[in-house]
């Protein structure tokens, strides 16, 4: 199976697979069923179907090969965005099947295959793998947001309040810098706005009561974020609007910031999160 690894980065590749082949093997590995695993590819769009996959030399991690590279003016740029863990597309597909109402699935399925928007609409499933099944959990929700607007999670809680969740996945930030790294012979400190992370967050929702209503957002970046900065940026948002920001991926360890102390606890509890410093760095001069 010939892939675009094999030109641009061809030293990487250790061996040679199906990206179904390498599903089957992932799924048979967390000893899910037969039953489950032929669930599992059912969700699969055509498009993906036909991916090929291989074993990364460097990182040991079986990828596939799908999606498109980013472009900076002229120049594009290749990189794990085109060629993602196996592991976490079957993390997706199990809470597609398990957690996505199915009049919701077909559209989000669409989206899924389609190489210019799969690596945001792959970690939307993100937030929601570790919830607790005891929680009820509907996604792309019309009728809570700010208007039409829909929000992608709402999550209810036995005690009858619920977690509005968007999940945002941001790559601005990274292009940014990429740019401003030019032909330096070491990375610099990462110098960039985490404002821009939190881009159209707060005009998805209402004016609410966190006892009610918690909301908030989980967002992936390609970039550790400055501390410091990052907190203003978060402090500076509407705060009856947003109520809380995670930065995390699929790993159970995030950076949580919330309004309110009794929020954080209550926050980790649900998604099932520890702390982590990976998301954020402590800047070396003053901001």
């Amino acid at each position: 199976m010939s892939m675009l690894i094999d030109r641009v980065f061809p030293s990487t590749v250790r061996q040679r697979d199906s990206l179904p082949a390498r599903l089957i093997a992932e799924a048979r590995a967390r000893q899910l069923g037969a039953e489950a695993v032929d669930a599992l590819l059912m969700q699969l769009p055509h498009s993906l179907a036909s991916a090929g996959a291989f074993l990364d030399e460097m990182t040991g991690l079986w990828r596939y090969e799908f999606g498109l590279p980013y472009q900076l003016g002229e120049n594009l740029i290749w990189g794990t965005h085109m060629w993602l863990p196996v592991r976490e597309l079957l993390n997706n597909l199990i809470c597609v099947v398990q957690r996505v109402p199915e009049p919701k699935r077909d559209s989000y399925l669409r989206r899924l295959g389609d190489p210019s928007k799969h690596p945001q609409t792959l970690v939307e499933m993100a937030p929601v793998q570790r919830v607790n099944r005891q929680h009820s959990l509907d996604f792309e929700v019309v009728g809570l947001g700010n208007g039409n607007r829909a929000v992608d999670w709402v999550i209810g809680t036995e005690e009858g309040r619920m977690v509005l969740c968007e999940v945002k996945k941001r790559t601005k930030d990274f292009l940014i810098q990429f740019q401003g790294i030019g032909c330096a012979a070491q990375a610099p400190e990462p110098n960039h706005d985490p404002a821009l992370l939190f881009q159209s967050v707060e005009h998805k929702f209402n004016s609410n009561d966190p006892d009610r209503y918690l909301q908030g957002a989980w967002i992936f970046t390609d970039l550790a974020q400055n501390e410091v900065q990052l907190q203003k940026a978060f402090e500076a948002l509407d705060d009856s609007k947003v109520h809380f920001a995670v930065l995390g991926d699929w790993m159970p360890d995030a950076h949580v910031i919330i309004r309110r102390a009794s929020d954080r606890p209550y926050l980790k509890k649900l998604f099932g999160l520890v702390d982590s410093n990976r998301f954020v760095f402590v800047p070396s001069r003053p901001s």
